[in-house]
């Protein structure tokens, strides 16, 4: 890859929807280039991730989480997605950031018998935050949707559906972008929150905006300290290594705009070199 095209591509950030064109036309043109080489077959444990999930794309998202229950797949959680001595063929479904639509994803998810992962900011509750703070912080996450964000009692319901509940800080900033202070407090309040709304100690971590530039190994070290057994990244392309870090779980966003097959076909490019070259998703 030419270093022209790389910079094109340096801030491309595959964990929200939008951006420039020209972003877009790089993302694909290197995805083009792998196609022909770096194709293999789809990996038997395979981790995808979500945002806000409206109900003109439920019937995708069942036809994404059913296609892989019907090849033989079940639904884990994070710990057990990145066990080594987990059996069989693994599929790791999670959701990003805090949208009201996640509640209304229950029944299809129950419909499915499938489980799932939320990773949730906790400062922008409906019922809790002001509609300023809820507004920045849509600005924030460049979301354009007509979701709200979740109340306190919807949380409680998706947990009490048997799905799994983890952390993407409470307000979804760029971690290596504040300080020392700032990032553990944005980390410590989501932690402490949830364990003290559900009574039960949270282990699981997605970071906001998913690359490896918006993390670092002082921040893994203090979030492994602390108690986080998996932390979940965006990047994707690497699907396909044999070995999984518990603390560097590698995800595939699943592009609602795509067919089933063209996502499916992003699941199994290697894009191994890519991502150790720049720490970027090569399917956006």
């Amino acid at each position: 890859m030419g270093s022209q095209a790389a910079r094109l591509a340096a801030d491309a950030c595959p964990e929200h929807r939008g951006g420039p064109t020209v972003k877009q036309l790089v993302l694909s043109t290197l995805r083009a280039v792998h196609v022909p080489f770096q194709m293999r077959e789809l990996p038997e444990r395979v981790a995808i991730y979500f945002h806000d999930l409206e109900p003109t794309q439920f019937g995708k998202f069942s036809e994404a989480v059913g296609h892989f229950l019907d090849h033989g797949y079940r639904t884990v959680t994070a710990g057990e997605y990145t066990d080594p001595g987990a059996s069989g063929k693994l599929l790791f479904v999670s959701f990003d950031d805090n949208f009201q639509s996640w509640h209304r994803a229950l029944r299809p998810l129950d419909r499915l018998g499938a489980t799932a992962t939320f990773y949730v900011n906790t400062g922008v509750m409906r019922d809790e935050a002001s509609a300023s703070d809820i507004a920045a912080y849509f600005g924030r996450i460049r979301y354009q949707g007509a979701s709200p964000t979740l109340s306190r009692q919807e949380l409680k319901e998706i947990h009490d559906a048997g799905h799994a509940i983890g952390c993407h800080t409470h307000t979804h900033r760029r971690l290596p972008q504040i300080d020392r202070g700032e990032w553990a407090n944005e980390i410590d309040r989501s932690k402490a929150y949830l364990e003290d709304f559900f009574g039960d100690e949270v282990v699981d971590f997605s970071y906001p905006y998913g690359m490896r530039r918006h993390f670092s190994e002082s921040l893994k070290a203090y979030c492994s300290n602390i108690g986080f057994r998996t932390i979940a990244t965006a990047i994707s392309g690497l699907q396909l290594r044999s070995f999984r870090d518990p603390l560097t779980l590698h995800r595939t966003g699943w592009k609602f705009e795509n067919s089933l097959e063209r996502n499916l076909e992003d699941l199994r490019i290697n894009g191994s070199l890519y991502a150790a070259l720049t720490g970027r998703s090569l399917t956006g």
